[in-house]
């Protein structure tokens, strides 16, 4: 398991990151990590999870994307979100890598109660 952690931290403010959020988004933006992940050359599944932020992962998911060789390599797109499911994750996941497994998207405000659909979820894709 690895955790995308940017440099910069986005705001606490709710309404003041989702504007940050959106502004990374249109300039297309690689926030600078504190570490990347540079070798995933072990694992045959690579989960993605994130937020879903204006339709896609935040743009620090990205910036890790860009890093990695996925030769080989099946991305499942993990998203927690509040109405609009996976969105673009998958889309935006096979300019990575042409094999996208079944996503999976986790209302929010629920997350605290989904092990049991995550579980379920794992044991049928990640083998």
């Amino acid at each position: 398991m690895f955790e995308v952690d940017t440099v910069k931290e986005y705001d606490k403010s709710y309404m003041v990151c989702i504007d940050e959020a959106k502004k990374e988004q249109r300039e297309n933006a690689r926030p600078e990590l504190k570490k990347a992940l540079s070798d995933i050359s072990a694992y045959d599944n690579i989960v993605v999870a994130g937020p879903c932020w204006w339709g896609t992962y935040p743009m620090a998911i990205f910036t890790q994307l860009d890093k990695l060789d996925f030769s080989g390599k099946k991305l499942f797109p993990v998203m927690t979100h509040e109405g609009s499911g996976l969105a673009g994750s998958a889309r935006d996941l096979k300019k990575y890598c042409s094999d996208i497994g079944e996503g999976l998207a986790i209302h929010g405000g629920s997350a605290s109660a989904s092990k049991n659909t995550v579980e379920k979820w794992a044991k049928q894709n990640l083998k």
